[in-house]
Order: structure tokens, then C-alpha cells, then sequence
């Protein structure tokens, strides 16, 4: 006789969640402090305000012997996994805390997060379920163009970024395009100006398929209304770590945003929640200032964050 099968909500089905946190990079002078700490946060507010089934929760941090180490190949595969196991209904977070940097290639500026091997993602979704849903959370700098294709509800669209200069008490979570092409040329012994060239003879077919592909082979991005991405920051904007509270520094943005959430019991839509953590990080001292940014369709800027975009409804300010 099969046994009875008991009742399972839709948040532990349908909700899914990869949550990356880097602070150990090649390069020593790129090392973060916080990251680790808020893809914690972020583990424990999916599942104490949003219900998420612990056992749905990947949590990936870069601390020795870590049985999911953040390098490209492994959030990759996770990702792939994911997605590939999504049907109609379903919703994806995927939150990413380390460093981003933006590069050039065959005379175009892209946007790149950084895993703790400096192997840059540069597509993180290309494909899935028609009527699934995919959320990007991103605390790390340059990340406004991770979904370019999707039109910004809050703040600038995605612009060629420009050199910024920093300064102040917390660290910037971005790695100069300069100090990178060191490292590699330090580990790869090429004397070639190719970002490409280096990415391919250290890391090979795990590289990304942008380094390595003619531009027709490359995935097909996401339907319009697929996507939503929270960045930390505007396209050309650094984002930074909160040290001040040397016993557990974290992201300003993703600070921001738990706080946020921690003091509104209501739902609140993406717009709403970007909205107000721009009304706090935008208001910081010159150099700890950010802009964080919705990248989403209208229908999902209306949306309750980790909804999906059917289930919209008001919220308070």
C-alpha cells in the first residue's frame, strides 16, 4: 500500500536558492572580509521571512576545505543544475556577494563577477522554463549590466562604466581591470593583451563560453520578462564593505536590504525594496556612496520580491 504523502507548500517546491559569498581571492591585496557574512544573512532571512526549505538553500563561501568551494565551474554547474530542474511556476534566487569588475573585449565593455578563482561569469542565466522566474542579487561593483537586455525601473541603464577613483574607510568590492591583467599575466607567463588568452589557458573549457566562442555560438539570453536583477550599485558605481564593525563587516547593500526587510513585515515589491535602499545608501559620504538598481520588466519592478510577477499587491512605504 503506498504511503500517504503528506501536504508540501508551494515555498518548498517551487523556491530555490544559490547564495555565493567570496572573500579569498588569488591575489592577497583583493582579499574581502564580508562576504561570507552576508550570504549567511541572506541564508537566514530566506528562510525565516520568506519560508524557504533550508534544504532548497545552497549557501557556496570560499573557506577551506568548503564542500561547494565559489569557484566559476562550481557556481556554474549549481546554476545549470538549477535550472535545468525548474518548471512552470518556479523561482530562482541567485545572490552573489564578492568582487565584479568590468573588461574590455574585441572593443566592448562588459560587465563580470568575480568567483574566488578570478575566472569571470559573464552569463549567469541563458536559458529557462517560459513561466519560471529568475532573481539576481548582486552586491559587488559594476553588476548593473548582468541582465542587459532588461530595461531599468530604478536607476541608469547600462552604460560603458568609466574609471572611478575611491577612497574613505570601506573597501571597494571591485578588482582595477589593471591589477587583474597582472595577476593573470603572473600566473599564466602570456605577455598578451587578451583577457580571453589568459582566462582560456588557466581555466580551458571552463572559461566563459564569451572567450572562447564566436558571438553566433553564444547562449541566447533571457525572454524580456524573465530576469529581474538587484544591483548593488549603478552600472558604473562601486559598492563597498561595511568594516566598521570589525566583528562582522558585511556588504552595505546587502546590510541595507536584510534591514529593510527585517523592518517591514509587509510585503514589498522590488521596486519599492530598491527604492528605499537607495533613499539610505544614497545619501552615505562621497566615498561610500551607492545607487543600487532594479533591471526587470515593468510587470516584475511591481512584483513582491521573491514572488512571482501574478502575485502583485500593495505595499507600505
Amino acid at each position: 500500500m503506498e504511503a500517504e504523502k503528506k501536504p508540501v507548500t508551494a515555498e518548498g517546491v517551487n523556491i530555490k536558492a544559490i547564495l555565493v559569498g567570496c572573500n579569498n581571492y588569488p591575489d592577497p591585496e583583493n582579499e574581502l572580509k564580508g562576504c561570507h557574512n552576508n550570504a549567511y544573512n541572506m541564508h537566514n532571512i530566506l528562510i525565516k521571512r520568506f519560508n524557504f526549505d533550508p534544504k532548497r538553500i545552497l549557501v557556496m563561501v570560499d573557506t577551506p576545505g568548503s564542500k561547494h568551494m565559489p569557484t566559476a565551474a562550481n557556481i556554474k554547474k549549481q546554476l545549470e543544475k538549477m535550472i535545468e530542474d525548474a518548471d512552470e511556476g518556479h523561482r530562482l534566487f541567485f545572490y552573489f556577494s564578492g568582487h565584479g569588475m568590468t573588461f574590455c573585449h574585441h572593443g566592448e565593455t562588459k560587465p563580470a563577477i568575480v568567483p574566488c578563482d578570478d575566472n569571470l561569469i559573464t552569463y549567469c542565466v541563458s536559458r529557462l522554463h517560459k513561466k519560471a522566474t529568475f532573481t539576481i542579487m548582486a552586491d559587488s561593483c559594476n553588476s548593473g549590466g548582468l541582465i542587459d537586455q532588461e530595461p531599468v525601473q530604478v536607476g541608469l541603464p547600462y552604460i560603458v562604466p568609466h574609471k572611478e577613483t575611491c577612497g574613505g574607510e570601506n573597501k571597494p568590492k571591485m578588482i582595477p581591470y589593471e591589477s587583474y591583467m597582472a595577476n593573470l599575466s603572473s600566473r599564466t607567463g602570456l605577455n598578451d593583451p587578451d583577457i580571453g588568452a589568459h582566462l582560456i589557458q588557466l581555466f580551458g573549457s571552463e572559461a566563459s563560453i564569451m572567450f572562447w566562442l564566436p558571438p553566433h555560438q553564444h547562449p541566447e539570453l533571457l525572454k524580456s520578462d524573465q530576469g529581474i536583477l538587484l544591483s548593488g550599485g549603478e552600472p558604473d558605481e562601486l559598492t563597498f564593505e561595511d568594516r566598521r564593525d570589525i566583528r562582522n563587516p558585511c556588504g552595505a547593500f546587502t546590510k541595507t536590504v536584510v534591514a529593510i526587510l527585517n523592518g517591514h513585515p509587509a510585503p514589498i515589491t522590488n521596486r519599492q525594496l530598491i527604492v528605499n535602499a537607495r533613499g539610505i545608501l544614497g545619501i552615505k559620504d562621497e566615498y561610500e556612496r551607492q545607487h543600487p538598481c532594479l533591471y526587470c520588466s515593468q510587470e516584475n519592478a511591481n512584483a513582491i520580491f521573491l514572488r512571482k510577477a501574478s502575485e502583485i499587491g500593495e505595499t507600505s512605504a
